[in-house]
């Protein structure tokens, strides 16, 4: 009865890692400011909470692991530790360099920055768009940082995109969709599948080229931006020599499983540390499947206003319902004669 009761106990004041054995979580960082408050940002952190983030891990038996680590474990030749954490930051803020990487030095952990070349092209003093809006070209990594960096063996630079962190119109209602996955729509037609291809492989390549140019190293690893890339994406970004991909699925990778769907959890809206260790430490919470089946001859109609009218009704729908998934009937029959 003790012993059943000492059980108990520790099932209760233990937590859960929400990670089988041989499995690893990926976290997904952007900016990481002094005080959020004063720039509010949902996808920035303080850097008191970076630190309490990174203490908390240390002190909890955490290991911070490197992309060699999962190419190792995936073929097969070392197994993952226990608790494996990859940490990764995006779009190539000064701040990775500025309050990232002196952490990263004095706990000794290894993160993974991913770099769009667009704006580390730049000149110093110019502006760049970024996410809609104009922003100091200062308020992205130097080269002269980014090498420092990749010198000091702690970091691995992946690839971003060189100009492909945007949307492009990608319907006749001119809607931007990620570049990586649409079909651009311009003066009325959408890019054919090798236009779309030659798109994506010009662009990859030549980020590429300008990481390795400026660090000694071609990227094998692609973060794709938003997260989301096609099949044929993948397989481009393969063929340039990227193995490992990462999206922003959420949830933990088996060590076993594809290296080129690798899926990443958003550390958001800077949290509490309580908030934090829930991302860490336990499952993620498995969403419904919602499905809707979509006829197309309700959406379309001659005068174009009423068809935008009857467009914007449904993706509001759609919202309201969190449709997971959405099949459409891909023709129409207005008229219908056959």
């Amino acid at each position: 009865m003790r012993r059943a009761c000492l059980f108990v106990l520790l099932m209760i004041w233990l937590p859960a890692t929400g990670l089988a054995a041989n499995s690893y979580r990926v976290l997904c960082y952007h900016d990481v400011q002094e005080d959020v408050r004063v720039k509010p940002d949902p996808f920035a952190v303080d850097t008191a909470q970076l630190v309490a983030q990174f203490a908390w891990l240390k002190e909890n038996g955490f290991h911070v692991i490197g992309v060699d680590d999962v190419i190792a474990a995936r073929e097969g030749k070392r197994a993952l530790p226990d608790k494996a954490v990859l940490l990764s930051f995006d779009d190539g803020y000064r701040s990775t360099y500025t309050r990232v990487y002196p952490l990263l030095r004095l706990f000794n952990y290894q993160a993974v920055i991913a770099l769009s070349g667009h704006w580390l092209d730049a000149p110093e003093g110019a502006t760049v768009e970024y996410d809609g809006k104009q922003v100091p070209r200062e308020a992205f990594l130097s080269w002269e940082q980014v090498a420092e960096m990749t010198a000091s063996g702690l970091i691995e630079v992946a690839s971003h995109s060189y100009d492909l962190h945007r949307g492009i119109p990608a319907n006749p209602q001119g809607n931007l969709i990620p570049a990586v996955v649409a079909y651009r729509f311009d003066a009325g037609r959408y890019e054919d599948d090798r236009a779309h291809a030659a798109r994506l492989r010009a662009d990859l390549a030549r980020n590429s080229a300008l990481i390795k140019a400026k660090t000694g190293r071609a990227p094998r690893v692609m973060v794709w931006p938003y997260g989301q890339a096609s099949g044929q994406a993948i397989e481009i970004a393969r063929d340039l020599g990227m193995t490992v991909a990462m999206n922003l699925d959420g949830g933990a990778n088996d060590a076993g499983g594809d290296v080129a769907r690798i899926r990443r959890d958003i550390v958001a809206n800077n949290p509490a540390l309580n908030d934090f260790i829930a991302l860490v430490a336990k499952p993620p919470r498995v969403l419904p499947q919602r499905d809707v089946h979509v006829d197309l001859d309700y959406v379309y109609d001659a005068d174009a206003r009423q068809q935008q009218a009857n467009l914007d009704r449904l993706l509001d729908r759609i919202r309201a319902l969190h449709v997971t998934t959405v099949y459409l009937q891909a023709f129409s029959d207005p008229d219908g004669n056959g």
